[in-house]
Formats: C-alpha cells, sequence, structure tokens
C-alpha cells in the first residue's frame, strides 16, 4: 500500500484514455517483450508506462577511438545491405519459377486439362516471376483468339455479318430489322414477281417512296406504267433498286459504328495520356501530404486499367475499380462524395486544419475530462490548491515519484 501511495499515477486508469484518444502506449519490459509472454493479461497494469520515445534498457556502444567508430559504422552499414538484399529476394517479380511454384502449378493444371494447349511448360522453369506471368499470359491470349476463330470459321458469311454488327455496337434490334428486310427482298424472285400484279405494284409504290415522290404523283406512275404493260420491268428495276438502297443502308450504318469506335479509342487515349501526365506532374493531392511514386502508379492504374467486365445493355463492359466501388454500393458511392464535396475536399486548396482540430480537440477534451476526475486513494496527488493566512491563495504542486 505505502508503494502505491508515493506513486501520484496509482489511482488513474491510464488504459482508459489509450483507448479514448487512439494513442498505444509502448511496454517498458525488456526489448522485444510482448503481451504474448503474458496471454492473461495479468501485468499489462504493471508495464504499461508513459515514454517519451527513448528505451533506457536499450545498451548503447560508445567507440573509444576513431578506428573503432569506423568498424562500428561498417557493421551497421553490412548490416542494412543485408537486409535490404533479403526484402529484394521476398520481391514477387524478383522470385525465380521453379515446378513447385504456384505460377507453374497453376499452367500446369490448365495444360493437362487441355485448357492452354500451346503453353510451353518448360519456358517457365528458372524464369523471374514478372517474364513468366508475361508468357502464361500471351499464352491465354493466343488460346481465346484461336477458339473464336475457330468460331468465327464455323458460321456462315450472314452470320458473321451480324455479329460483325453487333460487335461493332451495333444494336440487336437494328440488326435483326437489317438481316430480316434483306431476306424478305431477297426471297422475290422473276417466277414469283411475274405471277403477282399487286406485289409488282407494291414494289413501284416502296421505290417511289424511297425516292421521296409524293403519293399523288406516285398513283400517275402506277396507273401509267399498268396501261402501258410496263409494271412488271418497272417492278424489277424497282426490286433492285430497293435491294441497292437496303444494301446502301447496312453499310452505312457499319461505316457509322466503326467511325464511332475509332472516335471512341481515340478519345480513350487521349483521356488516359492526360491522366498519365496529370499525376505524374503532382506532388500532392492534399496539402502537406507527399505523394509516393508507387501511389502515383496505383492511382493512374485505377483510374485507367479495366478490373472486371460486367454485362451492360446485352454488351460485356470493361468497367474500373471506381466505377464497380459505385456500382457495388451506389447510395454509399454517393453519399460520401457528396459529403466531400459539402466539406471542400475536392477544392484544390482544401483546409485541412479543422478535420485535424476536431480530432485533436476531442481527444485533449476527453484527456481534460480524466484529468479533472477526483483522485482515489486518500493520498494526496496531483495540483492542490490551499489558502494562505492573507486571504489569498497558494499553489503547491506535488511532483510524483518514480518507482
Amino acid at each position: 500500500m505505502a508503494e502505491q501511495d508515493n506513486n501520484a499515477f496509482s489511482g488513474f486508469n491510464i488504459e482508459s484514455i489509450e483507448n479514448d484518444i487512439a494513442i498505444q502506449l509502448p511496454g517498458s519490459g525488456e526489448p522485444g517483450k510482448t503481451n504474448n509472454d503474458d496471454p492473461e493479461g495479468k501485468s499489462q497494469n504493471k508495464s504499461s508506462t508513459i515514454t517519451t520515445g527513448f528505451d533506457f534498457n536499450t545498451k548503447i556502444e560508445i567507440p573509444e577511438s576513431p578506428e573503432e567508430a569506423a568498424i562500428i559504422n561498417k557493421g551497421a552499414s553490412e548490416s542494412k545491405e543485408n537486409k535490404d538484399i533479403d526484402n529484394k529476394d521476398t520481391g514477387e517479380e524478383d522470385v525465380i519459377i521453379k515446378e513447385d511454384s504456384p505460377l507453374y502449378l497453376h499452367a500446369a493444371t490448365l495444360y493437362e486439362n487441355g485448357i492452354l494447349p500451346t503453353l510451353d511448360l518448360e519456358s517457365l522453369k528458372d524464369k523471374p516471376f514478372k517474364e513468366g506471368m508475361q508468357i502464361y499470359l500471351e499464352a491465354q491470349k493466343k488460346y481465346i483468339e484461336d477458339g473464336r476463330n475457330e468460331y468465327l470459321n464455323s458460321l456462315s458469311d450472314r452470320q458473321k455479318e451480324f455479329l460483325e454488327m453487333i460487335e461493332l455496337g451495333i444494336s440487336e434490334e437494328q440488326a435483326e430489322h437489317q438481316f430480316k428486310i434483306e431476306d424478305s427482298y431477297g426471297k422475290i424472285t422473276d417466277e414469283v414477281l411475274a405471277d403477282d400484279v399487286e406485289m409488282q405494284k407494291g414494289l413501284i409504290v416502296q421505290n417511289y417512296k424511297l425516292k421521296g415522290i409524293s403519293d399523288k404523283k406516285i398513283d400517275i406512275f402506277v396507273k401509267d406504267a399498268e396501261t402501258n404493260e410496263r409494271l412488271f420491268e418497272e417492278a424489277k428495276d424497282a426490286l433492285s433498286d430497293i435491294n441497292a438502297y437496303i444494301a446502301s443502308q447496312k453499310q452505312s450504318a457499319v461505316d457509322a459504328a466503326k467511325q464511332r469506335q475509332i472516335d471512341a479509342d481515340a478519345k480513350e487515349q487521349e483521356l488516359q495520356t492526360k491522366i498519365k501526365t496529370t499525376i505524374e506532374g503532382l506532388t500532392e493531392i492534399f496539402p502537406g501530404i507527399p505523394l509516393s511514386a508507387a501511389e502515383k502508379t496505383k492511382l493512374n492504374d485505377y483510374m485507367t486499367k479495366p478490373v472486371e467486365e460486367r454485362i451492360i445493355n446485352g454488351k460485356k463492359v470493361p468497367i474500373d475499380i471506381i466505377t464497380k466501388t459505385r456500382i457495388e454500393d451506389p447510395i454509399s458511392f454517393n453519399l460520401r462524395t457528396a459529403y466531400f464535396i459539402t466539406q471542400g475536399l475536392y477544392d484544390k486548396n482544401v483546409d485541412l486544419s479543422k478535420f485535424v482540430k476536431k480530432n485533436v480537440t476531442k481527444a485533449a477534451e476527453k484527456l481534460t475530462n480524466k484529468l479533472k476526475e477526483e483522485p482515489t486513494g486518500g493520498s494526496e496527488r496531483g495540483v492542490k490548491i490551499e489558502k494562505n493566512d492573507d486571504g489569498g491563495r497558494k499553489e503547491k504542486f506535488i511532483f510524483p515519484k518514480f518507482m
């Protein structure tokens, strides 16, 4: 009890302050000793203390001569170099692929199941991870392309045309309509047309309408052809003109889709270049928080590289991590975005002091309240205010005694 009374902080629950203001106080035991040595946490209150960042249990080797100082410095330098080499050896990109490496085993499994028949497993051995991964990805790409070409070769010319229109971005409904009218007019032969007067008149009317002739003039032309027994000949000419018009419409749709794709690719490339240039020119996004090279690379990847493909409006669309995050929880994404905007976090000269001040003020307030609590134990602690004989006040500060 006497030992506790002599300690001014014995009645002070420092652990509750740790939890409240998120400051982790290091233990004061032996160097390298952790709470794992005390699984039940019985000695936690005895070993936790406030430190100033200096471990008094650490021994410092003081050289007595310049020669000793050089030896000590050389040993420290070699230790650092060895540590850097060890760290480098564990880097994924520098790992040498062996038969028991995860990448080799994965590739071998696919090869044995006929999924990557063109992959040469021997080409993976003794390669750095990055080079081996490139070989694997190229084999995977070739397998997909070979499968697609095999599928295309099994299609008829019309099926290939239809698939090409879909891949160019033409809607399935438009493509189906195009082929439907091609089939309808393509089935009309001279034999069928010669025996059907109404079909002859219909073709002549349709052809004139496509050319923008008024209904009144069309009636005159049809009656004149009928009077002069030219319906069949004019109907054949009309059918030829209509088929040419249908083919022209399809070609125009394909050309427009190709141009849209070219424009989209150019715009995408321009955007990616602009993003990369912008990120490379940044030193920071939030004032006072510098960007590292690794962070710049990750930002560029997040903004330019797709992470998966999804079916949107019947089409496979590659999406980036930002779009994926928005799709998975649009309400939360938009809510956070709206909050960031209201707090000015998208402003170039954003003032972060109010966020830091808010957190510091809250932590300081909790610490102050803890210090104001009445100490327990019945002994005299902390600051004591007393009155002197003159009616004034004097302060008596009781310094804590160290164990």
